[in-house]
């Protein structure tokens, strides 16, 4: 409770308590986390608990993020996807067939002032090294509901020794 400045314990359902969460992000007013076999949606306002439909369970692949209550993620072909809660389909985001280059692994996102960040690693040309690349992408829904993906730029950012890897990319607004 931010107002309040304390935590408080929320029971949850006795069948998600020992299943591993491998991702969760905020959606509107609802938490949703996705387990290793299904996933649960939490609604604090009025402390309800459910279980979300297979469509989200079986397009959720890597890290994620909300952009405009749309949850993206990509898929193990470099695909980026968006998922639409209120619809309960996912969609690829067009426009980004030409320009971006293909990530297949190592990928992870965040809401950077309303687009999408997409963060990712590669081997460097010396094989000594791994680069760290971004790529900015406004994102939008054309009049009827299909997601539409801008490239702004993209490039290396940063190179660093062989053997590290990106762990979470996260945006704050100072």
């Amino acid at each position: 409770d931010p107002a309040a400045a304390r935590w408080e314990r929320v029971p949850s359902p006795a069948e998600m308590r020992e299943k591993w969460m491998h991702a969760s992000a905020v959606v509107g007013d609802t938490v949703y986390a996705m387990a290793d076999r299904g996933g649960i949606a939490f609604r604090p306002r009025i402390g309800a608990w459910e279980s979300v439909g297979g469509e989200l369970d079986l397009g959720w692949r890597g890290r994620a993020c909300v952009v405009e209550g749309v949850l993206y993620c990509y898929d193990y072909l470099g695909k980026i996807k968006g998922f639409d809660v209120g619809r309960g389909v996912w969609e690829e985001l067009k426009g980004l067939e030409k320009g971006l280059p293909r990530f297949l692994c190592g990928a992870t996102m965040a809401d950077l002032g309303g687009k999408l960040c997409v963060v990712w690693e590669c081997q460097g040309s010396s094989g000594k090294e791994i680069e760290i690349w971004c790529a900015e992408i406004g994102v939008k829904k054309n009049p009827d509901g299909e997601l539409l993906g801008q490239l702004g730029w993209f490039g290396k950012v940063l190179s660093l020794p062989k053997g590290s890897s990106i762990v979470h990319c996260s945006s704050v607004a100072v």
